[in-house]
């Protein structure tokens, strides 16, 4: 029986996740949520306990998710600061990441409002986008910082095209250059 309500639980975050990357955190709202899954908010409930932890659930197989497609598009090779944001801007507006990019910077601006558990689901996803990004730049004794700039940019543009699509094309190619002057 606990296989079966695993399985269950397992097939609900796979679903939630994909509803979430189509429309955003705003879907995670238990009473609609549950009508576009043919279930009921008490068996959500259920499932997950609390609706943090669902949230929790369904963040973590985001995640998973992009981690696949991070691991499919990463060179290998380390990169310049410079060219490692050019290639996250590219990245960022591809259609395959780009609902990813909108959900994360949906959970970082909810965790700055100090939303619960966006606050605790942000501090460990900033922390492991640092670390992946610092692992992918050139070594240098202020990596660290070069990554912080790094994601710092990437959210910048990311909320302006949320905001107002189509205004940060130019401010594309120019922050490259200007994240390589800035740094030398």
């Amino acid at each position: 029986m606990a296989s079966n309500e695993t399985a269950r639980r397992a097939e609900l975050v796979e679903a939630i996740a994909t509803i979430v990357l189509e429309d955003g955190l705003d879907a995670l709202a238990l009473r609609g949520l549950a009508g576009r899954l043919s279930t009921s908010g008490r068996m959500l409930l259920y499932h997950f306990g609390t609706k943090d932890a669902l949230v929790r659930a369904v963040l973590a197989c985001i995640s998973g998710r992009m981690a696949v497609l991070q691991d499919a598009a990463d060179a290998g090779a380390p990169d310049t600061a410079a060219k490692f944001l050019g290639d996250m801007m590219r990245a960022g507006i591809d259609p395959a990441t780009a609902p990813f990019m909108r959900v994360w910077t949906d959970v970082i601006v909810r965790a700055a409002r100090g939303e619960a558990p966006y606050r605790e689901v942000a501090d460990h996803t900033v922390g492991a986008w640092l670390d992946w990004i610092a692992g992918r730049l050139l070594p240098s004794p202020d990596r660290e910082a070069r990554a912080v700039a790094v994601l710092a940019i990437m959210e910048g543009i990311t909320i302006l095209e949320m905001a107002r699509p189509g205004t940060t094309e130019r401010a594309r190619s120019l922050l490259p250059t200007l994240l390589d002057r800035a740094l030398d």
